[in-house]
């Protein structure tokens, strides 16, 4: 049975690889083409990275709907933390990575005819698959149109036009495609993994759109240990690949490999940090619970400024004040902890300031 297998197997990786090698040649047009636009790639890459819509874009939404901002920091969190694990199980490699590994190859006696430039935003630190930038952005975008359509509908008559539903969709779409072709440019990702980041991100949208009722109903009892659960997998996941022995940290170790300039490479996109990141936004969320109860008080909207600004400059504080010289563990915990405190205080007490 095992012998069997050998054919398919070796066909699948060759046909994998293959693959590969003709997106590498779309990265390589993007930088051809597409250099007239590079502040904007890099803006979309830098600026709109998960980490800053979970830090600014998720609170600065507060100011105008505490509603939006549950609405966003949940499905987002949830999103999250499953491109986190996809990456945590299984990293996919990246473009300059296999392109380099490829010329490294001594074996291979073609190698690739395709040139990428690499920079700074290139030396990322996690699995490819799915682009976290992708999908996290899709759902950001998605959350927001719908609340703005909604809130534009229930205004004005006249956007009770199907005219601007025509226009929003062309706008959504361009905008996602805009982010992917900032990953393309940057050479972070393949296109197969900028499309099944928006993929799953529209299907995560779509799952909890369909069950809100049932997970905003979960009391903390239930929400607690569920998150504990996940802690808990994400652990198993690390001590199973050292039994099988595969490198929990392999795409940490590409980054050093292959990344022209290690100062380059930031901690807040490894795997492991993106986990304890997501857990902790999760852990807040559920010592929330159950979510159906939390109050939207009414309050103006310079009262809302000030609460959710002094919020945000106190998480800045904690945010540069991180430990990082006293080993890993205490800086994980430090960060779980940060993030835990950062989503119980936008969801449950900052309301209470209003």
């Amino acid at each position: 049975m095992i012998e069997a297998m050998e054919p398919i197997k070796h066909l699948a990786l060759e046909t994998y690889n293959i693959t590969l090698n003709r997106e590498l040649f779309i990265n390589q047009w993007a930088q051809e083409r597409l250099a007239f636009g590079e502040p904007l790639w890099l803006f979309l890459s830098d600026r709109l990275e998960p980490n800053n819509i979970f830090n600014f874009f998720i609170p600065l939404s507060g100011i105008f709907s505490q509603e939006m901002l549950l609405h966003l920091l949940s499905v987002l969190t949830l999103a999250s933390t499953l491109n986190s694990f996809e990456k945590w199980i299984y990293p996919e490699i990246r473009p300059l990575w296999f392109l380099r590994e490829q010329f490294a190859n001594n074996k291979l006696t073609v190698k690739p005819t395709v040139a990428l430039q690499s920079y700074q935003l290139s030396c990322e630190t996690s699995g490819g698959l799915p682009c976290a930038h992708s999908m996290i952005f899709t759902v950001f975008v998605l959350i927001l149109a719908a609340h703005i359509f909604i809130y534009l509908w229930d205004r004005f008559v006249a956007w009770h036009s199907p005219w601007y539903r025509c226009v929003m969709y062309p706008a959504i779409i361009g905008l996602v495609v805009s982010m992917w072709l900032s990953r393309l440019y940057l050479a972070t990702e393949f296109l197969h993994q900028c499309i099944l980041g928006s993929y799953f991100g529209f299907r995560a949208v779509n799952a909890f759109e369909v069950n809100i009722k049932y997970l905003f109903s979960r009391p903390r009892a239930y929400a607690v240990p569920a998150v504990c659960f996940l802690g808990a997998f994400a652990g198993s996941v690390y001590f199973i690949k050292l039994h099988f022995d595969m490198d929990p940290h392999w795409s940490v170790r590409q980054a050093f490999k292959w990344c022209p300039e290690p100062t380059y490479m930031r901690h807040e996109a490894s795997p492991i940090f993106a986990l304890v990141r997501d857990l902790g936004n999760l852990m807040g969320l559920a010592l929330a619970s159950p979510l159906f109860d939390l109050e939207a008080k009414e309050s103006t909207f310079w009262r809302r400024c000030r609460v959710l600004g002094t919020l945000e400059f106190v998480n800045y504080g904690l945010r540069v004040a991180t430990v990082k010289q006293y080993g890993r563990f205490a800086f994980l915990s430090y960060e779980f902890s940060r993030n835990v405190f950062h989503s119980l205080a936008l969801v449950k007490y900052v309301p209470n300031f209003y």
